[in-house]
């Protein structure tokens, strides 16, 4: 199984990747994560597209939680092919309550690992 490496950083400008003055970053270390209505959230998962391996979205609730994108930027910026990559995956919140985002990792069709998140937006 691919470790997952993950990062977390609150309120960090990431303009240069999704062009937002300040989000938040999400771990799967946070398995229960506060988000404000209407403000955006990242999560960021370690992906190696080359070698086959990528996140894919299981989401209950797709009203109260809204995807809105999901970029990937290399991990090594010498490297332009090839190697690992981060997923940037933006939500927002859209309705007080608490709601689940999972995300499975496949190479083709083989599962090769899960993560949930508990989001509760306030």
């Amino acid at each position: 199984m691919i470790r997952y490496s993950f990062f977390i950083l609150f309120l960090l400008n990431i303009s240069s990747v999704l062009g937002q003055d300040s989000l938040y970053y999400i771990t799967p270390e946070q398995s229960k994560v506060n988000v404000k209505v209407n403000e955006p959230f990242i999560i960021k998962l370690r992906a190696c597209h080359s070698c086959g391996y990528g996140w894919t979205l299981q989401q209950d609730d797709t009203i109260n939680v809204k995807f809105s994108e999901v970029t990937s930027k290399n991990i090594d910026e010498r490297r332009p092919i090839g190697g690992s990559v981060f997923e940037f995956w933006k939500f927002i919140g859209k309705k007080v309550g608490t709601y689940n985002i999972e995300f499975i990792q496949k190479r083709g069709i083989r599962e090769n690992g899960r993560i949930k998140f508990e989001i509760c937006v306030y």
